[in-house]
């Protein structure tokens, strides 16, 4: 008989085994199993605390200091003020793992036995390959972004053009289009803010408090609904447009991949992926599974008349598919495995690599086309 947790699972669309039993376990109590599975699946209603109080067939009084107790402490997404407050049911990732695990000091602070049951079964859960086989996809919910300055470097080289309004997305060869441009996306945006990594603050946790690596961690953002949601609960801190582009150049400066949703507009958040820790670029290496995450339309051109063989792009690379040839002085790039991040492009000095247009995906237009071709795309 499928119980509550097994449901709740299933909501999620995650695989179900001991790990993701002890993980709900330790975060919903039977209480607040019986609100999430008021909800169809994440984010796909948003429910008042009356309409959920009538669900359950509980007063209003009990129900709606619950889901206010919930939404507090990252177990559920909350949007909206006074009588027009909403709530909706987080996916395991991108959502519950990323908002709890960034907001790491409220809860080693308040709970510090189901902070460290999380982050012990989440690695096991992990390392079986359950993110890889739940969220692997013939069209990725995550695709990769390049740095704005390299995109622009590209254009200084005669190499594409911005298109900052495209109105039927007929895609010209060296067109640079409006999704591709992390710039368009901050300057759509109503509010912003930036949270500490929950992958980077996840492998810290689990690694007894010690840091796997010296990127920085202040570097996770969120957009819209969700900077509203972290700014509201204290872990997020707002930033102008200005000063959340400045910390995106930072990210890709000290080697991280901007990622993002794989759709055209109105994207919630924008991670800086690493390649020890993050759920989807962590996953390519670990698990070698092209399904997790979108690739660019740009790759990297080498110039070799121009390249010093400084090897600041086979240090940074993320993806490690940038090799020295030493007897040469020069570089190869193994194409096959290249993500067009632009880490190698953005970092080199003497303008050796420059990021161009190669593909033409376009993506899906919202959320839910996304979540719909990301689901039916999935081989399991």
């Amino acid at each position: 008989m499928t119980d509550k947790y097994e449901k709740i699972a299933q909501k999620m669309g995650v695989i179900w085994n001991e790990e993701m039993r002890k993980i709900l376990e330790a975060l919903f109590n039977s209480e607040e199993t019986d609100i999430l599975l008021t909800f169809n699946g994440p984010y796909l209603d948003r429910f008042t605390a009356e309409k959920i109080a009538r669900k359950v067939k509980r007063p209003i009084e009990e129900i709606k200091p619950m889901l206010e107790e919930m939404a507090r402490t990252q177990r559920l997404f909350s949007s909206g003020k006074g009588d027009n407050r909403t709530y909706s049911m987080f996916p395991l990732v991108p959502g519950l793992f990323e908002l709890y695990f960034s907001n790491h000091e409220r809860a080693a602070a308040e709970e510090k036995e189901t902070l460290m049951v999380f982050t012990e079964a989440y690695e096991k859960y992990y390392d079986k390959g359950n993110v890889a086989k739940a969220f692997s996809s013939k069209y990725p919910f995550m695709r990769v972004l390049v740095e704005q300055k390299a995109l622009e470097e590209t254009v200084e080289r005669g190499k594409g053009k911005l298109i900052e309004v495209a109105q039927d997305l007929d895609v010209v060869k060296n067109d640079i289009l409006p999704f591709e441009q992390a710039k368009i996306l901050v300057e759509k945006a109503r509010r912003v803010s930036v949270m500490d990594c929950a992958c980077r603050t996840h492998m810290k946790i689990y690694n007894n408090g010690k840091t796997v690596n010296d990127y920085p961690i202040n570097v996770c953002i969120a957009f819209n609904t969700w900077a509203d949601y972290v700014i509201e609960n204290g872990f997020g801190r707002e930033l102008t447009k200005e000063k959340l582009l400045e910390t995106l150049s930072k990210a890709a400066k000290a080697g991280l991949v901007h990622t993002t949703q794989n759709i055209q507009e109105k994207s919630t958040f924008m991670c800086n992926c690493d390649r020890d820790c993050c759920i989807m670029l962590r996953g390519l290496h670990q698990f070698n599974d092209p399904g997790l995450l979108a690739n660019s339309n740009f790759i990297p051109e080498y110039d070799r008349e121009k390249c010093i063989f400084c090897q600041n792009c086979v240090n940074l690379c993320p993806m490690c598919v940038i090799s020295e040839v030493e007897e040469d002085d020069k570089i190869t790039i193994d194409y096959d495995r290249c993500i067009g991040c632009g880490v190698c492009a953005y970092n080199c000095p003497e303008e050796a690599l420059t990021m161009v247009k190669k593909y033409d995906k376009i993506p899906a237009v919202n959320t839910m086309e996304a979540m719909t071709k990301n689901v039916s795309g999935r081989s399991h």
